[in-house]
């Protein structure tokens, strides 16, 4: 024995005691073997108070609570035409009523059976499953406080047959099956023996009748449980009977195909149209711990025999070992039911369970409530399907949901207990209805009060029962749950009746997004007495017509929805289809897409990213890095416990919050959270079997070598109980990237990272170091056409030389772009050389002066300066160049010891501007003349003060050489100066040269070809120039001799098209013409 301690034993000999002290192993027991005499998964109260009477678990203490709150009786429902939830006691005898069931007859849907764990108030006498009944649909109630037919060890379940006869099912109190039916509507009972205890106890049982007119079963009676003990330890056992109760045929395995980690328990029985038998339950693969899937089994011959066992629905999360924040005990056993009518769905199956976060992510705050639905007896199942209609992520818990589906109509209903409206240690009760086969669903309270749920004093395990119900016949639906708002707990039902009326069906909306026009569109079959449609927007009436289309204004952009119901005579009202729209969305954008940084040992930089929101919605980001570094696998030493007992059962750090059960040894290191040096995080441990010598202690591989050789982290609380606290400080020089930290749990002793310990746990989970990196704010949330600042912060303290990457995801809301990833990149060096040039950009002609400054590095250095393109050297830490073209300059630096350090700079070079103003020339001086200096876009300066790309210039008559200057500046800064020497001539004596010499111009206009005809009537010597429009010649020819008749020919094809002026000279004067070039 592990344990020893010094007590006292007390013999009472008569009237006088003997004290005697002794310390041997076999004396009383210690804690530890106490819990192990008896099976913590057995879920029986009365098995759970026969121990806290041995002493090996306290009772349950008497805890006052605060007084129930009234909450309104109003129901607010379209499936409901019940206005009111009435809350009515099953019974007004002192007594605890908890776990509840509950039954309809299928001949008259008035009459309702309950039955209940019932016990004395305070808790003397266990009376077990007893029995309620109502004729007047719940308004009343009669029965008793007693067992059913004589005491018993409760876990109540219920059916009426379509034969009049009442069951209830129970376990006896020698521990096996046992069932009460009663002929006489519950004046009198038979108790019937259905199995015998197993070895330990038959646990968790429920029971099911065929009641489908088309079965070849029907009336058949099933009941199944689990054996605790015996050959079929662990497993689901089932017993039918096919007189109606009276005798039972036992199958003692029917789930071993599922291969159970650990146990299966929860079994839920239900019966399809053809007789087909259905059996759930929920699966443990290790324990203490949470449900993690859920069994499937079912017969087609009335139960005789059964098909192997399957997983149905997989990956889940339920909260048996998690719990709420309830001071009770909870648990995720699946409720199941059948559509036995003759609507769409006959024949579908639906489950339903509690689930931490989404089935199959299993993660988060939020405990809500799935079904799955089969459409083919059980071979293939759906995606979950949320119940609960209020907003995720709020860390609302819902849990104990019972469905039922009416045969009558096939309108599904379940019940749940729910806190969306209260704390977090408050309940009240939900239900919600569903009209289309499970798809979509419609919530309500239907409780008038919240109270504060709390263990029943002097019962035992923090019991306040362990599941309620509901049932559902011909629109009567009856939801039934345990509540202590009396001060104790009590069954409640509280009935309501589904909505008949034809409703709308199929609502389509669709939004105009430029002006937020919603059009709504649905079907409708016309019922009797109908008027019109009601349109509600948020719950909130908005109009009525008589159309299937209607369309809405949005008030704003952001989330909606709409509901559309039919409104008759007598101001009936049906049901409503509902849809719902978005107008707008966040958008996500993050400038840069990439960063990089250069560092040199030990210093540090900040870096800024830009979230911007381009949508018209609210953005909400998280920021995870990922820090790049590959490391080699490494081959950590083996760790664990043989016999487990204590373990861990919650770890917090960081990004990580993993509730587990008992499993000796677990590796986590697919869970990462990131740690920063130079941070402290704070680290929770909590234990799940707890002993006060037991420690807890800590190792994380900082320098990476695949061994556990640091200093172990201490925890507060160690010894103890726990939970074990401590905060975690990376080292500085930590390895930046992937490593291990791994965490004990063991019974009073050394604690050490590696070998096996007889009692504990060891996980290990993966740390992400980001010795380089930090980022902040890792989340926020950005209104839309706004920003948010995000600081990178690079850190090469005591970091090695290299190359170090990263990537920061960020995640949002935004539906287009969920995830964005910047690349991060920084470069660590030894020396740091940094180049730069006192010009970015220079004009062509200009130096640009560039220089080196260098960190890390007090050694000799060299200098090697390079270019691309090709064509620059230096050898100094400044330098000057005249490049031509834009250029890549490159600086290597590089000391005695071999460190090197490159860095660069690019000079842009730009061109000057081209000034073309043409040839100098002669213009006669009553002319004017247009000087164009081109270059669209830039600045001038004319020597006449003018400041425009174009001037016109004249003399007035003047006759003077004139020199006309321009400063071209461009976009860029690059100037040029350019001038022309105009001639201004007198040009008076042209009439004398024009009166001896003609000129005519053909073809005028042309093509470039023209031909200039000068008649002389003496003898003329003349010279021919041709000028552009912006003055340049483009064409000249001197001393030119006319005797009465000259033809010359020009060809300007090469020349642009345009206007040319054709200008004679002679010692007499000047002819100028023009000629159009096309």
């Amino acid at each position: 024995m592990k344990k020893s301690k010094l007590f006292i034993v007390l013999v009472l000999l008569g009237t006088f005691a003997i004290g005697v002290n002794w310390a041997i192993s076999n004396g009383k027991k210690s804690e530890r073997e106490k819990r192990n005499s008896f099976n913590t998964s057995i879920d029986n109260i009365n098995y759970w108070v026969k121990a806290a009477e041995k002493g090996i678990i306290p009772f349950n203490p008497e805890i006052k609570t605060k007084p129930a709150v009234f909450t309104g009786s109003n129901i607010r429902a379209f499936s409901t035409i019940t206005e009111d939830s009435p809350d009515v006691p099953v019974t007004e005898i002192n007594s605890t009523q908890s776990e509840n069931s509950i039954f309809v007859d299928p001949n008259d849907p008035s009459v309702v059976l309950n039955s209940n764990n019932s016990t004395q108030n305070p808790v003397g006498q266990l009376y077990g499953a007893n029995d309620f009944f109502s004729f007047d649909a719940a308004e009343s109630w009669e029965g008793e406080v007693q067992g059913a037919g004589g005491s018993n060890s409760g876990d109540p379940t219920t059916a009426i047959g379509l034969n009049g006869r009442w069951y209830v099912n129970y376990i006896d109190n020698p521990g096996g099956m046992g069932c009460s039916y009663s002929d006489d509507q519950g004046a009198s009972w038979t108790t019937v023996t259905v199995a015998p205890n197993p070895g330990d106890l038959a646990d968790k049982n429920h029971m099911w009748i065929d009641n489908s007119s088309t079965s070849p079963y029907e009336g058949y009676l099933y009941i199944a449980w689990t054996n605790f003990g015996g050959g079929n330890d662990r497993e689901i056992a089932i017993a039918y009977s096919h007189d109606n109760g009276e005798s039972w045929t036992i199958n003692n395995n029917i789930s071993s195909a599922v291969n159970a980690g650990s146990h299966n328990q929860g079994v839920n029985l239900s019966t399809g149209p053809n007789g087909e038998v259905y059996a759930h339950w929920a699966i443990y693969d290790g324990w203490p711990s949470d449900e993690s899937a859920i069994g499937f089994a079912r017969s087609l011959d009335g139960g005789v025999t059964w098909e192997p066992a399957t997983r149905a629905v997989t990956n889940i999360r339920g909260i048996r070992n998690s719990e709420t924040s309830k001071h009770m005990r909870e648990n995720s056993f699946p409720a199941a039911t059948v559509d036995n009518s003759n609507g769409p769905d006959r024949g579908s199956i639906y489950v339903t369970w509690a689930n931490i976060g989404t089935p199959g992510i299993n993660t988060g705050n939020d405990m809500d409530v799935y079904i799955s639905k089969s459409t083919d007896g059980g071979d293939t199942w759906s995606d979950a399907i949320r119940v609960n209609q209020d907003p995720a992520g709020l860390g609302k818990e819902h849990y104990f949901p019972w469905i039922t589906c009416d045969p009558a109509n096939g309108i599904l209903s379940a019940i749940f207990y729910d806190d969306r409206n209260v704390s977090s240690l408050d309940i009240e009760v939900y239900c919600a209805n569903s009209d289309d086969g499970g798809e979509t669903w419609e919530d309500f309270k239907v409780s008038d009060v919240s109270t504060t749920p709390s263990p029943i004093p002097g019962l035992a395990s923090d019991y306040f029962g362990d599941y309620i119900g509901i049932i559902a016949q011909d629109g009567w639906v009856y939801p039934t749950w345990t509540d202590n708002r009396s001060g104790s707990a009590m069954t409640y039902v509280s009935p309501y009746q589904t909505n008949p009326l034809n409703k709308p069906s199929d609502l389509n909306a669709i939004v105009t997004f430029e002006t937020g026009a919603v059009d709504l569109t649905w079907l409708y079959e016309t019922g009797e007495n109908f008027l019109h449609f009601n349109v509600y927007r948020d719950g909130e009436f908005i109009a009525e017509t008589a159309d299937v289309t209607y369309t809405d204004q949005l008030p704003d952009y952001g989330d909606f929805s709409y509901q559309v119901s039919a409104f008759y005579t007598e101001d009936m009202e049906s049901g409503a289809v509902s849809t719902a729209v978005r107008w707008g969305d966040p958008h996500i954008s993050v400038s840069p897409t990439s960063l990089f940084e250069n560092l040199v040992i030990n210093t540090q930089s900040t870096q800024y990213l830009t979230v911007i929101n381009t949508g018209q919605l609210d953005l909400d980001y998280s920021i995870s890095a990922f820090v790049n570094e590959s490391r080699s696998v490494l081959d950590y030493c083996t760790a664990g416990s043989t016999e487990g007992d204590e373990y861990i059962s919650r770890v917090q750090v960081g990004d990580i919050d993993n509730e587990t059960g008992s499993n000796f040894y677990q590796d986590y290191t697919n869970l990462v959270t990131s740690m920063r040096t130079g941070e402290s995080y704070p680290i929770t441990i909590t234990n799940g079997n707890s002993y006060i010598k037991d420690y807890c202690g800590a190792w994380i591989d900082w320098d990476g070598n695949g061994e556990f050789d640091e200093e172990m982290i201490e925890f507060s609380g160690s010894p103890g109980h726990g939970p074990y606290t401590a905060n975690i400080s990376p080292p500085v020089g930590a390895k930046t990237g992937m490593t291990r930290m791994r965490i004990r749990i063991r019974y009073d002793g050394e604690l050490y990272p590696c070998e096996y310990t007889q009692y504990g746990e060891v996980e290990d989970y993966g740390i992400n170091v980001q010795g380089w990196l930090g980022i902040e704010p890792v989340n926020g949330t950005v209104l839309p056409g706004d920003t948010s600042m995000i600081a990178v912060n690079f850190d090469a303290t005591d970091m090695e030389a290299g190359t170090y990457n990263a990537t920061a995801q960020f995640s949002s809301n935004d539906p287009d772009a969920n995830e964005v990833d910047v690349e991060i990149q920084l470069n660590i060096s030894q020396i740091l050389a940094t180049v730069s040039a006192d010009k970015e950009a220079i004009c062509i002609g200009d130096s640009v002066q560039m220089s080196t400054s260098i960190a890390g590095s007090s050694d000799t250095l060299i200098y090697s300066w390079y270019s691309v393109p090709e064509g620059f050297t230096g050898d100094k830490d400044e330098v000057k160049a005249y490049p031509e073209i834009s250029t890549w300059y490159y600086v290597n630096v590089s000391d005695t010891s071999e460190h090197s350090s490159i860095d660069s700079v690019f000079v842009e070079v730009y061109a000057q501007p081209v000034i073309a103003l043409g040839a100098d020339t002669s213009i006669c001086g009553v002319n004017t003349w247009t000087l164009d200096a081109g270059n669209p876009g830039s600045t001038y300066l004319w020597s006449t003060d003018e400041t425009t790309q174009t001037i016109e210039i004249s003399t007035d008559g003047v006759y003077e050489i004139i020199e006309y200057m321009v400063t071209v500046t461009n976009e860029n800064a690059c100037s040029s100066t350019a001038g022309i020497v105009i001639e201004w001539v007198d040009c008076t004596s042209i009439d004398e040269l024009s009166s001896n010499v003609s000129l005519s111009i053909f073809p005028n206009p042309n093509n470039g070809e023209f031909s200039l005809k000068l008649n002389a009537l003496k003898d003329e010597i003349v010279s021919v120039t041709v000028v552009n429009e912006l003055g340049a010649i483009v064409y000249t020819k001197e001393d030119i001799s006319i005797r009465e008749v000259l033809t010359l020919k020009i060809n300007l094809q090469e020349k642009a098209a345009g206007i040319y002026s054709i200008v004679v000279r002679s010692d007499n004067g000047m002819i100028n013409k023009k000629v159009v070039v096309k």
